[in-house]
């Protein structure tokens, strides 16, 4: 073979190798994961339309990769809507504030703008983006789960508990709020005014996110009782222990057919095959959507019960009949 041909080749090859290894330096570049110095302050301070604008919001650098315009474009959506709510008060003024919150996964942007009316307010919106491609996220997307039944039973719970203080016909769905995340909270972030009259900045609900639990149970796991309610049937030791709840052990007591659910070393709760209604701490107090039935040394008891002992706890049926039942355990 020539000798030019041979240096031909070798410079082929050379400038090929040259170019992978330039490809692959950009691509490992356009995909970084976010950090607090992938952003920066934008100033406000314009006069427009009679409306006075000022504070700041954030604007993420090109460092982050292609994914920094989009999340860009939603804080600015984020900041438009909020001008636009400001007006429909005829506000003189609005004044922008925020924080950034983020975990190992997710990265929350929440922007904060207080009006100046005849009564001033604050109102909030979050822009939330997962920390290693930037794709944007909902609450559900967020935490893997759709937890709308939960958030829902804590706002009736904590109504039910001040009705003085909240709005007892508020029905504003949780997913549609702004929320940010740490490794330990999810924090639902409501606008000054929208869960109470009194004035108190954004209102916060926090849940622990290590005390949100799931379970599945497989059709075949439980049983769907044999009169005209067709009511289902769970396993009662298998949800409790599954669901690592607060109830230690699960006691049977063959003499009277009862379940005895133990919890802090004393009785708690107490069923009995065949009767029905259960006792807590020895008093009679609720009746059962059936009875509760024993079946192959199981007992198993209607699936409502779950949510009279529990208080939040919801679940889901699938199309092929298994449920997943979520529950959130309130902190001591």
């Amino acid at each position: 073979m020539p000798k030019y041909i041979k240096y031909a080749i070798a410079m082929i090859f050379c400038f090929a190798i040259m170019a992978i290894a330039v490809y692959a330096s950009r691509s490992a570049s356009s995909v970084q994961a976010w950090r607090p110095d992938m952003y920066v302050s934008t100033t406000l301070s314009e006069r427009h339309q009679g409306l006075e604008i000022q504070g700041e919001i954030p604007e993420l650098l090109y460092s982050f990769g292609p994914a920094y315009a989009k999340i860009n474009e939603e804080i600015l959506i984020a900041k438009n809507s909020l001008i636009e709510g400001t007006r429909r008060v005829r506000a003189r003024s609005i004044n922008f504030t925020y924080e950034v919150f983020y975990t190992n996964e997710v990265v929350s942007i929440v922007i904060m703008a207080t009006t100046r009316a005849v009564t001033d307010r604050t109102s909030v919106i979050s822009v939330n983006f997962m920390k290693h491609t930037g794709e944007l996220v909902t609450l559900t997307q967020a935490m893997g789960m759709d937890i709308t039944p939960l958030a829902e039973g804590i706002i009736a719970e904590m109504i039910r508990r001040d009705p003085a203080t909240y709005y007892a016909a508020f029905t504003a769905p949780p997913t549609g709020q702004a929320f940010y995340l740490t490794d330990d909270l999810l924090v639902l972030l409501f606008d000054e005014f929208q869960l109470s009259s009194a004035p108190d900045s954004t209102r916060m609900i926090q849940f622990v996110r290590n005390n949100i639990k799931t379970f599945t149970i497989a059709r075949y796991e439980y049983r769907i009782s044999q009169d005209r309610y067709e009511i289902k049937m769970m396993p009662l030791r298998q949800i409790l222990t599954s669901m690592g709840y607060i109830y230690e052990d699960v006691v049977w007591n063959p003499s009277y057919n009862e379940a005895v659910i133990m919890r802090n070393g004393s009785p708690a709760i107490t069923l009995r095959a065949g009767e029905n209604n259960f006792q807590i701490n020895g008093v009679m107090q609720r009746s059962l959507e059936a009875a509760p039935e024993l079946k192959n040394h199981s007992m198993y008891v209607p699936i409502s019960f779950f949510n009279q002992i529990l208080g939040l706890t919801a679940y889901s049926i699938d199309e092929q009949g298994n449920i997943t039942f979520m529950t959130y355990i309130k902190p001591k």
